[in-house]
């Protein structure tokens, strides 16, 4: 994947054309997005949807699909610690590199584009650079179990530890982008207050509003003496 600010990688998922990458890939850019097939065939891209919640994205490439080479989704559950895995991908401009590793450790959390924490990231060792984002991370089968996403590094570079977002937590995402453009998330807020005795009579908790108003009532008691 290659535009005007960066560069990145992603892989096809369908015969559609439909091909996945992160948010961070695509996210500010200004002009085309060009996805570069391994025949060196240049097509542009379109941008479906993006999700900031998970730094996934969506492309589709208008392609027929004897052109396309479709690579299979495995599951992210119940990955072992150990596990041999491959990552492809196209750091600092080397195309179709591929280097390999071992899932480091599970249940990781790093940083969404927008903020939020994205749970249940996958940590490996194999050789994750810049232009890596986006690519596959794959199982000793050849599917994908992970979205190549970020590096923990003091100088920029590959230092051992890569992190990848589990496809479990991105399937459904896509599922959603496909076919309405977006990605829906449920959220949960929680805001405390004080207890007053007259909150707990709007809430209609009549044995809690008791009990605060006998402590009211003790304690303007004890002032009053």
């Amino acid at each position: 994947v290659d535009h005007s600010s960066g560069l990145g990688s992603g892989f096809v998922i369908d015969s559609e054309g439909h091909i996945l990458t992160n948010a961070h890939v695509v996210n500010g850019v200004q002009g085309d997005i060009t996805v570069s097939f391994s025949n060196n065939e240049k097509v542009v891209a379109k941008v479906i949807g993006v999700d900031n919640a998970t730094d996934v994205a969506v492309l589709k490439v208008d392609v027929p699909s004897s052109a396309l080479t479709v690579i299979p989704l495995g599951d992210s559950a119940g990955l072992k610690v150990g596990s041999g895995v491959v990552a492809i991908g196209n750091p600092f401009g080397q195309d179709r590199t591929v280097t390999s590793g071992i899932i480091s450790a599970v249940a990781r959390s790093i940083q969404a584009p927008n903020g939020f924490s994205i749970n249940g990231a996958i940590q490996t060792d194999a050789a994750i650079n810049h232009g890596n984002s986006g690519g596959p991370l794959l199982d000793m089968s050849g599917q994908v179990i992970g979205i190549n996403s970020q590096i923990a590094s003091q100088n920029g570079g590959n230092v051992g530890i890569g992190f990848a977002v589990p496809i479990d937590t991105v399937r459904p995402i896509v599922a959603s982008i496909i076919a309405s453009g977006t990605a829906q998330h449920a959220w949960i807020g929680i805001q405390g207050r004080e207890l007053t005795p007259g909150l707990a009579e709007k809430l209609g908790l009549t044995v809690v509003m008791e009990l605060l108003n006998s402590k009211v009532n003790h304690a303007d008691y004890m002032y009053d003496h």
